[in-house]
């Protein structure tokens, strides 16, 4: 064989150790799957809700036990005194009635005195 030169042996150099970037590419990679799950939550599928909902007015307070004794008493007193209106218009219809039936005066007779049945009623006169 022919001369050969030795083969050259190369010294070798100081490899850098591989883990820090195993672990930061992990890490990288688990917050960027992070943050793209949790914009796609907030784009997708949060609820939205843009109305403005009002609420039912509450309850109204539940009444007293009992009756206002002094509403009570102002509203039997106007009663008392509808009574008495009451009482006073129907005593003035039925003085107009008894005006109704006695002689009642016309233009022909302002005494409101009725003819005699005897006496005839000229023809176009009413009685």
């Amino acid at each position: 064989m022919a001369d050969l030169p030795p083969p050259e042996r190369s010294i070798p150099a100081q490899s850098t150790p591989r883990w820090p970037w195993i672990i930061g590419g992990l890490l990288g990679g688990f917050f960027m799957l992070a943050a793209g799950l949790g914009l796609g939550w907030y784009l997708f599928y949060r609820p939205i809700v843009n109305v403005a909902v009002q609420l039912p007015a509450p309850p109204a307070p539940p009444a007293p036990a009992g009756p206002d004794a002094a509403q009570v008493k102002a509203l039997e007193d106007q009663i008392e005194k509808q009574k008495l209106a009451n009482k006073q218009i129907e005593d003035q219809i039925a003085t107009l009635k008894e005006r109704l039936r006695a002689d009642v005066c016309t233009a022909k007779d302002p005494a409101g005195k009725s003819q005699p049945a005897s006496t005839p009623v000229p023809p176009g006169q009413k009685t």
